[in-house]
């Protein structure tokens, strides 16, 4: 039997990836499997490179089963374009639920919640690492410990929002609206103006000169919201809301548009946002439905992996590349939902 370059492609495998579709010179889509799987992770680039740390095996089941999981303190990078892995280095702090971000050359790691034996705690250090050498190091530590924070780069600074934490004494989650920034020569954060609502698990994107803050949850409900930062000017607004609440979420942004990915309650959500027409729209691409998903974005790809289905069953290995050109299609095809 013969296959049409078409057919072709839907069958090629590329270190591990499967190829929906591609033409000459770039791969439209990419679907592939993690070597290990992941809950909650983070993800980061340089612009090329795709750093994976930390996260799960299983997701947050109060049952014995997850209490005696084990949190991931491995470090991996991706490549983009064939989706193959490979492992830099292991992190001092196993941890889930944290932030990463690329700044100083450098590859950081914000917040989260580390275990040790069955003793678990959420986290204040930071780490840097030298993704090419493997040498880690301390950075400052975060005026609090934080868990299901968000985090972005703006121009040299790194800003970390929201996200929950406890109070001495006491093991309730607190929401914080809390505003962190860690500016050159990053030896120390500064508190800046707090965001409108407090939340966790937002999705943190900048694009061009704001920081969008997409969603998030209160430890009783998600929120349909759009908070948008301008760090020059250190005050907030906010902007068109998504069309349903979004909590557990992955976004980036890919042009002069952000991308969002995965939901807790439908996690099938694929969804786009013009911050210059104010338009949301639903994006029809073959997405891998769940929750707790990363994203991050490369010059012409996002890049979304990990996530679970459910809190009593084993994390997802699902990582997948959506190519510029297919987000750009598909959003301009979309049907706007106010």
């Amino acid at each position: 039997m013969r296959l049409t370059k078409r057919e072709f492609a839907k069958t090629l495998l590329i270190g591990g990836a499967s190829l929906y579709s591609c033409n000459t010179f770039a791969q439209r889509q990419l679907s592939g499997n993690l070597y290990i799987r992941r809950y909650a992770p983070a993800l980061a680039s340089d612009g090329h490179r795709i750093f994976l740390s930390g996260g799960a095996p299983i997701g947050a089941a109060p049952n014995e089963e997850h209490f005696y999981s084990s949190l991931l303190g491995t470090v991996e990078e991706i490549d983009p374009a064939t989706l193959r892995q490979r492992f830099l280095a292991t992190a001092i702090f196993p941890r889930a639920n944290h932030a990463s971000v690329w700044a100083e050359d450098r590859l950081w790691l914000l917040g989260g919640r580390t275990r040790v034996g069955t003793q678990g705690r959420l986290v204040s250090e930071t780490e840097r690492i030298n993704v090419d050498s493997q040498a880690i190091w301390r950075g400052p530590d975060l005026p609090v410990a934080l868990i299901s924070l968000s985090a972005t780069m703006f121009a040299n600074s790194i800003f970390v929002f929201g996200g929950d934490f406890r109070e001495p004494g006491d093991r309730r989650l607190i929401t914080s609206a809390r505003v962190f920034e860690c500016a050159p020569p990053h030896a120390e954060w500064r508190e800046r103006s707090p965001m409108p609502l407090a939340l966790g698990n937002s999705a943190a994107v900048t694009l061009g000169e704001r920081i969008y803050l997409i969603g998030g949850f209160d430890r009783e409900r998600a929120y349909a919201v759009t908070q948008i930062f301008d760090p020059r000017a250190d005050s907030w607004s906010l902007g068109p809301p998504p069309p349903i609440p979004l909590s557990a979420h992955g976004a980036a942004a890919m042009g002069d548009r952000i991308f969002v990915f995965g939901d807790y309650q439908n996690q099938s959500t694929v969804l786009g946002f013009d911050p210059a027409s104010g338009e949301w729209r639903s994006i029809a691409v073959p997405f891998t439905p769940r929750r707790h998903v990363r994203c991050v974005s490369t010059a012409n790809a996002i890049i979304v992996a990990g996530g679970n289905q459910s809190s009593a069953a084993p994390a997802t290995d699902t990582v997948e590349v959506f190519s510029s050109e297919l987000l750009r299609e598909t959003f301009d095809a979309a049907v706007h939902r106010a």
